[in-house]
């Protein structure tokens, strides 16, 4: 007899554009995905800033966004010296600390792994709640062997690990029936820096998907529960070509500073930390021997000078920074100042032009809701970033200076496995828009990947906790 609950299979397809799993479902590729998405919906939706894996998973798996829970970036700068260790005080989830995310998190937030009856993760960054053999792709022996395809940037042999992976998580849903699944596919998004987010290789690797869609519905087919059985896909981020790159570090070395940057980070006395993500993003601390956030009023008259020189780079498109926690000065060299705040007490943002319109809004808008907020921005080149700037540039770990890359460019130049043909983790309409597809039509519109934790829980039968960023598109 099958169990009497329903599955939600998560399927996160890392790094995949909209346009070209359309593409793909289009030509035949992804019959199984396809077919899910003609019972149901197949839109787009705005993922976080920044827009990097790690960081990325926690709106859909926490239904908050990353910030203000414990994840400013893929790699950060531990002021407080009381998460990050000794000597270097700065943590990269690029590596062995990935095995750290979890307890990096706020303790207080639940994930969808944690509010499910019985849960399996597989290869997701964030995967508080699944341990041991229900998390697989995580652990000392994972890691042991995704390191040399990793850092020799032997994709075939990372999608050899994957498929293990993806073994494991099908055994689950044979044996035990979980209530929630989510199944990570990373390989798309190594291969789209390698290759380009349109490449014949990203394509192929959908390929992937769409037979482990198509294995999950033969188990619960066999298993009696196929009409319980309920499949998802959500990416964490877009993909945009990338033909110029900045080693971001190194310019601001040669602006005379101490800077301590990955791989370079046993630097005696640091007066900048350079924290690059995506590679598109970056945190920039100044003063971090200093072990409390300050406002950027108390560092202006002796760091102005790095914000302005670093906003006139054509490698960067917009400078953020916290006036207190909850005001936030975005800036574009051309374009000029606006002012975000947030009202936390209510939920409101507003958008205030100073000297200029840096993101393009085209009016100043007052105390909006986030909802909103979010179609404020649908038409520009920024989606949501009102209310992302608002939540990660005053985060407790975020940094004085927060970068979103120009067009075309990263802000890294050095030390990757593969070298990046397309890249993520900015502002940018092409590297926040990420395709969801849901097997049931959606009552309300989803607008951002934040709403997919609240709608899972809803279709679950699970309550909903209060104070989440996400909105469930299910009644």
């Amino acid at each position: 007899m099958s169990a009497p609950h329903d599955t939600l299979l998560l399927v996160v397809a890392d790094g995949v554009r909209p346009d070209v799993l359309q593409t793909a479902m289009d030509a035949g590729e992804m019959p199984r995905l396809a077919a899910r998405a003609a019972r149901g919906a197949s839109t787009q939706v705005s993922s976080c800033f920044p827009s990097v894996t790690g960081p990325a998973y926690a709106p859909f798996l926490m239904g908050r966004f990353p910030g203000r829970i414990g994840l400013p970036g893929l790699r950060w700068f531990d002021r407080s010296r009381k998460t990050a260790s000794w000597p270097s005080y700065a943590r990269s989830y690029v590596g062995p600390e990935i095995r750290l995310l979890d307890d990096d998190l706020d303790l207080i937030p639940r994930t969808l792994l944690e509010l499910a009856t019985s849960s399996v993760a597989g290869s997701t960054l964030l995967g508080r709640g699944a341990r041991g053999e229900r998390h697989p792709g995580r652990g000392w022996l994972w890691a042991a062997r995704a390191f040399l395809p990793h850092f020799r940037g032997d994709l075939n042999g990372w999608r050899r690990v994957e498929q293990q992976v993806v073994d494991r998580v099908l055994g689950h849903l044979r044996k035990d029936r979980p209530q929630f699944a989510v199944m990570t596919f990373l390989t798309p998004d190594k291969f789209a820096h390698a290759f380009g987010a349109q490449s014949a290789e990203v394509r192929r690797s959908l390929l992937d998907v769409d037979a482990f869609i198509g294995e999950a519905e033969d188990i619960a087919q066999r298993g009696g529960w196929a009409s319980r059985l309920h499949v998802w896909l959500v990416a964490d981020h877009g993909h945009a070509d990338v033909t110029q790159h900045d080693e971001l570090a190194d310019a601001v070395r040669e602006l005379g500073h101490r800077v301590l940057a990955h791989p370079k980070i046993f630097m005696r006395n640091p007066d900048v930390a350079v924290m690059v993500g995506g590679n598109a993003m970056a945190h920039v601390y100044v003063e971090p021997h200093h072990r409390t956030r300050p406002w950027w009023p108390s560092l202006a008259d002796r760091w102005e000078s790095l914000h302005d020189a670093l906003l006139a780079r054509e490698s960067v498109d917009l400078a953020a920074v916290a006036i207190n926690d909850h005001i936030v000065r975005v800036s574009h060299a051309t374009r000029g100042s606006a002012l975000i705040t947030r009202d936390a007490a209510v939920q409101r943002w507003s958008y205030e032009r100073v000297t200029g319109d840096p993101l393009g809004v085209g009016l100043d808008a007052a105390s909006l809701s986030s909802s909103e907020a979010h179609d404020v921005c649908a038409q520009t080149d920024y989606p949501d970033a009102i209310v992302q700037l608002a939540d990660v540039t005053p985060s407790l770990r975020g940094g004085d200076i927060l970068l979103s890359a120009s067009v075309g460019w990263d802000l890294r130049d050095k030390y990757e496995p593969t070298p990046h043909l397309s890249t993520h983790g900015a502002l940018h309409r092409e590297q926040m828009m990420v395709p969801l597809i849901v097997d049931n039509p959606p009552v309300g519109t989803p607008r951002r990947t934040a709403d997919v934790m609240p709608s899972a829980l809803v279709r679950l039968g699970l309550s909903v906790p209060d104070g989440l960023d996400g909105v469930s598109w299910i009644r």
